[in-house]
């Protein structure tokens, strides 16, 4: 489903499940830790690849005990798929929307030796409206040792029934085994600050603007602004470019500053509350993440006093502390050393949970806890784990289902509505 507004210039794109997705919420925390570079989780649990390009990944406890996830489980993870055309006449890439990173790259017909079946791919040849770019290059490096590189073209991309003319492709003419298993989408594009954006040109950083800061520098959108739905139950998800969609809920958008110094939406966050009694969130900071590979940028050093706000992570990942708080709330909730987590009886309670962005607290709907089915002994993975040594929270999929998030990149700032369904 598109629209598209000639007056307000503003469009609508529903997203596509991703029938290839499964809820594995081992794997989601090793992606996790992988994407932001924390290893210690739940005091006693060490993520670690096995070497670089490694096919497995280690998840084991302090006292050596263990077992290996395939990473081919953490590259196959994007839930959900958007439809963009590129080019002219155009392919339609179904593509990974990432508020945690800000390239835009696809599938190509430059990759050499590469099984593209499964792929819609771009062949910047065939479209009258590319333009390779000289001496431009990218290379993106990932946290299991795996990588994806390769030259960059300008071209129209249309999204709904904006076009964006002149949006820096970045095609992949080089991608690792282990990545080549991803069947779920042809490529990402990155909804965070420009800053961040990995082209280079001779060898030195070379941002490029994202489609969002395209859209807004050439006026495409009537307000600098795209907003985010996702999929709950039979309530379609979708982005928006340019409006803010009013039927959405009842409840007012309440707006938290952003610091966008490191390239991500990030805000503060320093309280939670359990069953209405109010406890500090240690490290007073988090980001909301939407749903992208396991990206290991300069993002993994940075440890400040923000949250970030990014849809690339599907778990909610809090400190140690909050974590604990959380669980021991849940009857027979405990750490369990096979699942790598914390699990819980279905049939157990789920608390009360709020959690602050900025100044003003939502709620997470009990429905969006339980990542995945119970298992064999009716127990289900907790969508709250901990974010190790991380330093600041994750607000993933697993809150931002519970809300509609504005973000507001002409003023750096992000707005969020508790939903009503």
């Amino acid at each position: 489903m598109s629209h598209h507004d000639q007056k307000t210039h503003s469009c609508t794109l529903e997203l596509k499940k991703n029938n290839k997705f499964k809820h594995d919420g081992a794997a989601a925390l090793a992606k996790a830790a992988h994407r932001y570079g924390f290893k210690n989780v739940n005091k006693g649990f060490v993520f670690a690849s096995k070497g670089a390009g490694s096919p497995v990944m280690r998840k084991k406890t302090l006292d050596g005990a263990g077992s290996e996830i395939p990473v081919t489980d953490l590259q196959s993870d994007a839930e959900y798929v958007v439809a963009v055309k590129v080019g002219t006449p155009g392919v339609t890439l179904h593509l990974d929307f990432d508020t945690g990173s800000s390239d835009l790259w696809v599938w190509s017909s430059e990759l050499k030796h590469v099984g593209s079946s499964g792929h819609n791919i771009y062949n910047a040849s065939k479209s009258s409206t590319s333009k390779k770019q000289h001496d431009l290059t990218w290379s993106i490096s990932y946290g299991d040792g795996s990588m994806a590189s390769g030259d960059v073209y300008k071209d129209t991309i249309t999204l709904g029934s904006i076009k964006v003319p002149g949006q820096a492709v970045e095609l992949a003419s080089k991608l690792s085994s282990s990545f080549q298993q991803d069947i779920g989408s042809d490529g990402l594009l990155g909804l965070a600050f420009p800053s961040i954006n990995t082209v280079v040109k001779n060898g030195k950083p070379h941002p490029v603007h994202t489609p969002v800061q395209n859209m807004i520098t050439e006026k495409l959108i009537a307000n600098p602004i795209f907003t985010v739905k996702l999929t709950r139950g039979g309530s379609n998800g979708f982005y928006t470019f340019g409006e803010i969609d009013t039927s959405v809920t009842t409840n007012p958008i309440l707006y938290a500053p952003i610091d966008d110094s490191k390239g991500f939406w990030s805000f503060a966050s320093t309280t939670f509350t359990v069953n209405g009694q109010s406890q500090a969130l240690d490290g007073g900071s988090a980001i909301a993440d939407t749903g992208a590979p396991p990206l290991l940028f300069s993002f993994i050093s940075y440890v400040s006093q923000t949250s970030h706000s990014t849809t690339g992570t599907t778990l909610m990942l809090l400190p140690d502390s909050a974590v604990e708080a959380i669980y021991g709330q849940i009857d027979g909730a405990k750490l369990d050393s096979n699942a790598g987590g914390y699990i819980y009886p279905a049939t157990s309670t789920i608390p009360a949970l709020t959690f602050a962005v900025g100044d003003n607290f939502f709620k997470l709907n009990e429905a969006d806890f339980p990542y995945g089915q119970p298992d064999a002994d009716g127990n289900v993975y907790g969508g709250i784990q901990s974010s190790g040594d991380l330093g600041f929270s994750i607000f993933g999929d697993v809150f931002l289902k519970s809300v509609y998030v504005v973000f507001d990149q002409g003023a750096t700032r992000l707005g969020v509505a508790q939903r009503d369904d």
